[in-house]
């Protein structure tokens, strides 16, 4: 099949200053998740670059990224291929996941500061006698990046905490997209606050079976949640595709295969 680039025009996503391969792979994975940029569709690095107004090198390394993570096959000069994502895709990531981060809670558990796990218990806590709202789902998915960041940092081997890290981006890409679009049920099917307050209780406690059971059960949670508000249960209001924000044409950096 034809390789030409599409004539579309196509509004730009520039990134910010910091980390641009970081912001590079976010864009990347939300426009998969979305469906904006379909399995099968090629990716082209000049003009993905160009969609977000950045150098090539970042729009690569996120692009290695994301075929570490499965999410695309790379082709030698000539960008990389989008690969089918859904619920069996979720379930795969989420098993890896889960052989990470619990074996990183057992090992965190003693290693925590204990007032960086009081604060935590007490923000949970107190969301939990909140009504959901969206600025209660802005708290508590902050404090879900801090808690696992920090079960990350503490767990003792730096390459289990790095592998962990790159996984935390792909899941809180998928979490908060999740989250907007589960907004119509007071956040019903995404609320995960409980789940994490168990397991800040039992790191307080210095009790690593129970935290580590409980980070298990929130990880098991969290992939059957992904997989009912994105794909198997009611759609609701909205699709992933209408969630707003900063859009990338479909064919955006996308030539046929």
């Amino acid at each position: 099949m034809s390789t030409e680039s599409h004539e579309t025009e196509w509004p730009k996503e520039p990134v910010s200053r910091g980390n641009l391969r970081q912001q590079v792979a976010a864009r990347l994975m939300t426009a998969i998740f979305q469906g904006r940029f379909r399995s099968g569709q090629r990716l082209v690095v000049q003009d993905l670059a160009t969609a977000y107004q950045a150098s090539p090198t970042p729009v690569r390394e996120a692009l290695l990224e994301l075929a570490s993570l499965g999410l695309v096959v790379l082709l030698p000069n000539r960008g990389a291929i989008v690969q089918p994502f859904g619920p069996e895709e979720i379930r795969e990531i989420s098993e890896v996941r889960r052989l990470l981060e619990v074996e990183a809670t057992r090992r965190a558990c003693g290693r925590i500061p204990e007032e960086e796990l009081r604060v935590l218990e007490s923000e949970l806590t107190d969301l939990g006698q909140r009504p959901a709202d969206q600025e209660w789902d802005a708290r508590a998915r902050e404090i879900d990046t801090r808690l696992h960041g920090l079960i990350a940092r503490n767990c003792g081997i730096r390459r289990l905490a790095a592998e962990i890290d790159r996984y935390l981006l792909l899941f809180r890409t998928l979490r908060d997209l999740s989250h907007r679009r589960d907004a119509w049920t007071n956040y019903s099917r995404s609320n995960d606050v409980p789940e994490h307050l168990a397991i800040v209780t039992a790191l307080r406690e210095v009790d690593a079976e129970a935290a580590s059971a409980a980070m298990y059960r929130h990880i098991q949670s969290a992939a059957q949640k992904l997989e009912e508000v994105n794909f198997t249960g009611p759609p609701g209001p909205a699709t992933l595709g209408d969630l707003g924000g900063a859009q990338v044409h479909p064919d955006a950096g996308v030539h046929p295969r």
